[in-house]
């Protein structure tokens, strides 16, 4: 009887060790999910950029550069709309345009401008400007007395620019004739300084 069992024993053993799962399976299998998720990170990373490279043109794309001449003179300006609309009159909300001009006569300048509604602001004012999100900076401003266009005039250029240069999302609020304050918010962050050459350089820092 029991070499009868022993027997069993043996034919059984090796038909029921060939039913499992070799080395070379579990290797085979484990290469395969290797391979799936590095498939799969390559496509989240490629998916990651273009969006990224998406984005980027569309910061770059808010951004209007213009080279004329006024007068006799050279004018180079960046400028760019804001991304929400402002009520400056009560009429209706409407974009506001934060500009950057370089005029061989008349100098370096930045202001906002408004289509509608007038700022409050004679002979002089603030803004509060914000980067980032972080705590806004009061920044002295005015209003000049032409009619031309309605437009305040952000007196520390240098400081403006040095923040744009360095910011992604960039808040301007100011005081408006219909009372009280607004603010207009701007994705500075495609901004290309190489267009305004003589402005200071990126690099250096904000203070």
């Amino acid at each position: 009887m029991k070499r009868l069992i022993f027997a069993l024993a043996v034919l059984i053993g090796p038909a029921t060790a060939g039913c499992g799962e070799s080395d070379a399976d579990r290797a085979a299998a484990d290469a395969a999910r290797a391979k799936a998720a590095a498939e799969d990170a390559a496509k989240a990373k490629a998916r990651a950029e273009a969006a990224a490279a998406m984005e980027a043109e569309r910061l770059e794309d808010l951004w209007t550069y213009t080279d004329t001449r006024v007068g006799r003179a050279r004018q180079l300006a960046a400028q760019i709309r804001s991304t929400n609309d402002v009520d400056a009159d009560g009429q209706g909300g409407r974009s506001v345009l934060l500009v950057f001009r370089d005029h061989a006569d008349w100098g370096r300048s930045s202001y906002l401008v408004l289509t509608a509604g007038d700022f409050n602001c004679s002979p002089a004012c603030a803004v509060s400007v914000a980067a980032n999100g972080a705590p806004a900076t009061s920044m002295k401003a005015h209003r000049p007395t032409t009619d031309q266009a309605i437009a305040l005039f952000i007196d520390d250029w240098r400081v403006l620019w040095r923040t744009v240069t360095h910011a992604k999302q960039l808040s301007v609020e100011f005081p408006v004739r219909a009372g009280g304050t607004r603010t207009a918010t701007f994705d500075v962050g495609g901004l290309d300084p190489a267009r305004m050459p003589a402005w200071p350089a990126a690099s250096a820092a904000p203070r």
